[in-house]
């Protein structure tokens, strides 16, 4: 794919055919519904995926092209209420979730999670480019005699990367936790299974996870990965008890080739509903959305 920047420039992506990151790439600028291969042009961006901010973010920033967003209204009150640094993850999700009075889980949780991700991601990138300029204006100097400061410069690039990272696995896990409470949901976060395992969430409880007399079939287990890449397969190791496993993600159009894994392997993909339409049509029938997936639990729980 080959793109001209608005500065003049050229961006130029080489992705391997039939890859995750090739369907992106696609998806993202609207070439997926080609009727012929080969050499296509677009002079502009007309398409569904200008919608979905979110995603649209997560395939830019992963082929190098920064996304700017920010909300400065919220900058001052954030400011004095985490005292002019970072909150816990479970704090900043919470404030994040209070600036959006009008969103019941209960109704739709598809759009809810969209909703409190997305608005997470713009408060967090609000405060932290604040944060980081205030700490970058201060300097790197050491002493006259040591010059700069540069495995404290280093150290502070290398912590910026790692919360990056980190954090946004975090947040759709803290609100998946508020989602399942607020429907109403029994569940555990990070229970251990065999060998030291840790699911992110079993369903009804550990306590009926570890009880032989409970019946398997009344069980779920949900992998939460922001983005899989190859990692989804670190959830087939997790509750041996429970044969077919579900995984929430965010990623979009996963290639064709990993989803037909996941599905010879037992495990189910589940993404909120506004994300299927970056897969294919023969996908998107295989996909379940999180409004099925909390129907589902809550039928095994009250049948348990």
């Amino acid at each position: 794919m080959i793109a001209k920047r608005h500065d003049g420039g050229l961006l130029v992506v080489i992705a391997e055919n039939g890859s995750s990151i090739s369907a992106q790439i696609e998806w993202l600028f609207g070439f997926t519904d080609l009727a012929h291969p080969g050499f296509s042009v677009k002079s502009e961006l007309e398409t569904e995926q200008d919608r979905i901010a979110f995603a649209s973010r997560f395939i830019l920033e992963n082929i190098g092209v920064v996304v700017e967003i920010s909300a400065e209204i919220y900058l001052e009150t954030m400011l004095e209420k985490f005292k002019g640094k970072f909150p816990t993850t479970r704090e900043f999700s919470a404030y994040a979730r209070s600036t959006l009075k009008d969103l019941n889980p209960a109704e739709d949780q598809d759009l809810v999670l969209m909703a409190w991700m997305e608005q997470e991601e713009v408060l967090f990138r609000t405060l932290e480019r604040h944060l980081i300029a205030d700490r970058l204006s201060t300097g790197f100097g050491g002493d006259v005699d040591a010059g700069v400061d540069v495995d404290g410069f280093l150290s502070f690039s290398l912590s910026v990367q790692n919360r990056r990272k980190s954090r946004v696995g975090l947040a759709l896990e803290n609100h998946l936790e508020l989602l399942f409470t607020e429907c109403g949901i029994q569940y555990k976060r990070t229970a251990v299974t065999e060998n030291k395992a840790k699911p992110d969430f079993i369903f009804p409880s550990v306590t009926a996870y570890h009880d032989p007399a409970f019946d398997a079939l009344h069980l779920t287990m949900l992998g939460v990965k922001s983005t899989c890449k190859d990692r989804w397969r670190q959830v087939l190791a997790e509750a041996d008890r429970i044969d077919h496993k579900h995984l929430l993600t965010l990623e979009t159009s996963i290639s064709r080739h990993q989803t037909d894994e996941m599905q010879a392997k037992n495990l189910q993909l589940v993404l909120p509903r506004g994300l299927h339409a970056t897969y294919t049509p023969e996908q998107q029938a295989w996909l379940m959305d999180i409004a099925s997936f909390t129907a589902l639990v809550r039928e095994r729980q009250d049948t348990a």
